[in-house]
């Protein structure tokens, strides 16, 4: 009995402990909220709407990166803040109304903050709109910012590094182009960079420019895969906070995800071509066959002991399910420096030393399949297998303390 009650006893303390911390949080993100409305208010009468848009955005950054790097009861989630901030504004509103005074900045500010939350957000954004301003500006702030034209794409001669450009409507009314830089070399897509350009050109050579000399040759054409755009805008990271983001990704956090589903939505209609692409199954079992080859052999049936060194199959089966993007054939066999670095990190930090050893050695060889399936030239194939040992560290893959930073915008 005694047993049993001290197990109900830490049972209650540690929801007694989550749930202070969940109240402090809490209290953390109203009150940044509401300085946060003071200055956009302060500045508002100066700015344009979409000045106001970018002037929240670059607040909202600096509030969330303030958060990083303290202790773990002060790490505000992104979407609490926001909703902090929806909140705040309403809180605002009803004072203004009791009070008899001008809220005319506030429906403003209120407006312009509901049309960058993204879902679920933007629904709670969406009532409150329609509780505090008119029906033409709540029908305004439902359609969202007005997609303009195609969505462009580009990628790096890796293929795994993407440019996707869209226009948008400006209050100026010059478009104004939005890029993300999405990097599909770790276990997830990431968009690493966000933000506003004048044109498609400008946007493209921002992006070449920090890819280096593998976005040299890139060009931007309309999208024809709705489904590749999908899982590059629209990966499983899109609403968290995954660790190593930058005050300047805080910045876009969440223009980036409302404006991606519209870029998403206008892709609907390309059905998609018949693409080249790999399956895992196809990977492993082709790669398997090579290292048969060249003298790799496999266990004798029903050999479960896992002593000596791992067959072709095993092998072949263990290597194309750690390699990146598995989900997606399109982008399932295309080949990095910075993808083979990061499958390195990965293998040696999940498997046991052995077989992470034995899977290490054989990547070389997964490079030149994966070479062979794509076309990728030779040049690119050998910058490739620079990385293969992991011996040789790739630059700005590891964060401060030496972790994969999924989030890193890194050159090729």
């Amino acid at each position: 009995m005694p047993d049993r009650v001290a197990q109900v006893d830490a049972v209650t303390e540690l929801f007694g402990f989550r749930r202070s911390v969940t109240e402090h949080r809490a209290a953390l993100a109203a009150d940044t909220a509401r300085l946060m409305v003071d200055a956009l208010i302060a500045g508002a009468p100066g700015l344009s709407d979409d000045g106001l848009e970018d002037d929240f955005c670059i607040r909202y950054g600096a509030a969330m990166g303030q958060f990083d790097g303290g202790r773990l009861e002060d790490l505000v989630n992104p979407e609490d803040l926001a909703g902090a901030l929806l909140s705040a504004i309403d809180e605002r509103l009803h004072e203004a109304v009791e009070s008899g005074a001008d809220v005319a900045v506030l429906q403003r500010l209120l407006t312009v903050v509901a049309g960058v939350v993204p879902p679920p957000l933007c629904a709670f954004a969406r009532d409150l709109v329609a509780g505090h301003v008119d029906g033409r500006a709540a029908g305004k702030v439902a359609r969202g910012r007005a997609l303009t034209g195609e969505v462009l794409w580009g990628h790096d001669a890796y293929g795994s590094r993407w440019a996707v450009v869209a226009p948008f409507a400006s209050v100026g009314g010059r478009d104004r182009w939005y890029l993300w830089d999405v990097d599909t070399c770790g276990y997830e897509i990431a968009t690493v960079y966000s933000g506003f350009y004048p044109s498609a050109e400008s946007a493209l050579a921002a992006w070449s420019e920090s890819v280096g000399h593998a976005a040299a040759e890139a060009t931007l054409t309309a999208v024809d895969d709705a489904e590749t755009l999908g899982a590059l805008l629209g990966g499983e990271v899109e609403q968290f906070r995954i660790g190593g983001e930058s005050q300047e990704q805080y910045s876009e956090f969440l223009r980036s995800r409302r404006l991606g589903r519209a870029a998403r939505e206008a892709a609907r209609g390309v059905r998609g071509r018949a693409c080249g692409g790999l399956t895992v199954q196809e990977a492993s079992e082709g790669f398997a066959q090579r290292l048969r080859r060249i003298g790799y052999h496999d266990r004798p049936a029903g050999d479960g002991s896992g002593e000596g060194p791992a067959g072709a199959d095993d092998l072949a089966a263990e290597l194309a399910d750690s390699w990146f993007q598995r989900d997606h054939p399109r982008l399932y066999p295309l080949c990095s420096p910075h993808k083979v670095a990061a499958t390195v990190l990965h293998l040696c930090d999940y498997y046991q030393d052995d077989f992470a050893a034995e899977l290490v050695a054989v990547l070389p060889e997964w490079i030149r399949f994966l070479a062979e399936q794509t076309g990728m030239a030779e040049e690119l194939t050998d910058r490739c297998l620079a990385y293969a040992s992991g011996e040789l560290k790739f630059p700005g893959n590891l964060d401060d303390r030496e972790r994969p930073n999924l989030m890193a915008r890194v050159a090729e």
